[in-house]
């Protein structure tokens, strides 16, 4: 057996399988894989887990919150768990210009956002891609070749989809043009899935903008064919986008989702414009948003109310507020005005933190000062127009 830290041994003693395995489940999984899953449980008492995280200078709630709460999951299900940057592939992808050095400070400003939001920073290493690439470049690139020779490029172009988290509505491949899809774009399936498979991971958690889908397929297909073993790649929820209809918005319209960077009056104004149905709950962004972070985060979701409005109510559940939804009892106005308070608090501490920190504060400015000339340059606006 591996070698487990005592922090994950720990988290294991005293839960029984199906607990652990309950807690796995609740993080996302296909059917298919659930039996693997247990096998594996039974089997280790720390698997080891892998987290892909791309570098960003503008951090979705969902890397920066969502996956905090999932990877307190897998630690507590004894799970060793190593969260890696991709620097390495963004760089690859020409993202932030292929200056590692910045992608590295992207890195850098999306760890500082983890501690500041309370990651137990003892139950998790951080792994840095591009040195995994240079320490193991032999057996790395062998396996990219290999992968390569088993696919099609049918097959590869089928997941080359992977979304700009800048751009609403820009895919890298709309449809198959020789004339519009580079050489790099075939290539980032096959380097992605080596890059997967070269940590000998037992299970990966991937970044919200990757087609787990297509690429659990492309790692599945490849393992069965040649024998190697396959990890288990947990399909996580997602968030949906707030914007009713993403595909009429412009691009670069950042109301589609909450980041870490927003304060609390344009979190309120993102909120005050978002999709929310009255008495609808399915496919509902602003439910999800408390289904998947609200109730997570603090076991409860508070509506404010005054009392001549029937008074605050606490729902302990996301069925009892689907019910009071539902049937009207709740409106939509009173959920937007619940859901910005609950995160503007979770927001709270890692704004003091960037606040209060110099060298957070050097990681965030860095980070603000790209995503204000990427803006600047989208739209063709001068900065002295700014002014």
């Amino acid at each position: 057996m591996e070698e487990a830290t005592i922090c994950t041994i720990w988290n294991a003693v005293g839960m029984s399988l199906d607990q652990r395995f309950a807690i796995i489940r609740s993080i996302g999984l296909e059917s298919t894989d659930e039996d693997d899953v247990r096998r594996l449980l039974g089997k280790k008492v720390a698997p080891v887990c892998y987290v892909w995280c791309d570098p960003s200078p503008s951090v979705h709630i969902a890397q920066g919150i969502m996956m905090v709460i999932n990877v307190r999951k897998m630690v507590k299900a004894g799970c060793r768990v190593k969260i890696l940057i991709a620097d390495w592939f963004a760089r690859m992808q020409h993202k932030f210009d292929g200056d590692l050095a910045k992608i590295r400070t992207f890195g850098l400003y999306m760890i500082e956002i983890w501690k500041a939001v309370g990651l137990d920073l003892n139950g998790v290493e951080f792994i840095w891609l591009s040195d995994e690439i240079n320490s193991h470049s032999t057996e790395y690139w062998a396996l990219v070749m290999d992968i390569f020779r088993n696919n099609t490029l049918r097959k590869i172009t089928r997941c080359c989809e992977i979304v700009d988290p800048f751009m609403l509505n820009r895919n890298i491949t709309d449809s198959y043009d020789p004339k519009n899809v580079t050489a790099s774009t075939l290539f980032t399936p096959c380097v992605h899935c080596a890059a997967i498979l070269l940590q000998k991971a037992d299970i990966w958690l991937l970044s919200m903008d990757h087609e787990e889908d297509l690429h659990d397929k492309l790692i599945r297909q490849y393992c069965k064919g040649m024998k190697h073993e396959r990890p288990i790649i947990l399909s996580h929820n997602k968030l949906p986008n707030l914007i009713e209809h993403p595909e009429l918005a412009k691009n670069g319209d950042p109301s589609w989702a909450i980041f870490i960077e927003d304060r609390e009056v344009y979190l309120s104004y993102k909120l005050s414009r978002a999709f929310c149905p009255a008495k609808v709950a399915e496919g509902n962004p602003c439910l999800e948003y408390i289904k998947y972070i609200v109730f997570p985060w603090f076991g409860y979701f508070e509506v404010p109310r005054k009392e001549e409005n029937g008074g605050s109510r606490t729902f302990q559940n996301m069925e009892e507020l689907i019910i009071d939804y539902e049937s009207g009892a709740l409106g939509a106005a009173e959920v937007k005005l619940a859901l910005a308070e609950a995160l503007t608090k979770i927001l709270k501490p890692i704004h003091d933190h960037f606040a209060n920190n110099c060298e957070a504060q050097n990681l965030e400015d860095e980070a603000l000062r790209y995503v204000t000339n990427y803006i600047l340059n989208l739209f063709k606006i001068e900065p002295l127009a700014l002014i």
